[in-house]
């Protein structure tokens, strides 16, 4: 069970964001191609355009959560103790856990609310548009929740400091 969603998530972040990406891109050339050089410009590309950038922004975004790739501004926190730092990080990821919970079943409703509506050339409804707005809040839910452990340990005295706060543990020694 576990290398099912492993795999399924690994398609949801990887593979539907890179095949998004493709259809957003080849959609942008045809679109190009038809209005500047044929003089004839397509109207269904904007359609494919716009649903690919949907998808491979907001799946793409929660691969670089996993990966712990998004920009940091860590400034103040890298100059804190390892016990504050961890208080702060604490606080920030329960904030975001909070608040990314509390639109989840409204992001969903609203997903299936819009579905009546349709695009103009393809009909294609905007639910598709919507819904892997859901799956971005389930997954920095979850790639959140590692880091809250982690701070809870530094704060509780189990562990000396975070990965992220001390340079030196990335080294692999421990800050005293």
């Amino acid at each position: 069970m576990k290398k099912i969603l492993l795999f399924l998530r690994e398609v949801m972040e990887v593979y539907l964001p890179i095949a998004a990406f493709v259809l957003l891109f080849l959609a942008f050339i045809l679109q190009v191609f038809f209005r500047y050089v044929l003089r004839s410009p397509l109207t269904w590309t904007k359609d494919l355009i716009v649903l690919g950038f949907c998808w491979s922004v907001i799946l793409g975004a929660c691969y670089t959560m996993r990966q712990k790739g998004h920009v940091q501004f860590t400034m103040l926190y890298d100059a804190y103790s390892p016990k504050t730092a961890a208080w702060a990080r604490l606080i920030g990821n329960l904030l975001i856990v909070i608040s990314f919970a509390a639109m989840i079943v409204p992001s969903f409703n609203y997903a299936f609310f819009v579905g009546f509506q349709k695009t103009a050339a393809l009909r294609i409804s905007l639910t598709w548009f919507f819904l892997p707005f859901t799956y971005f809040l389930f997954s920095i839910i979850g790639y959140t929740i590692a880091p809250i452990i982690e701070d809870w340990k530094v704060i509780t005295g189990k562990l000396a400091d975070s990965f992220d706060h001390s340079y030196d543990l990335l080294l692999g020694e421990v800050k005293k």
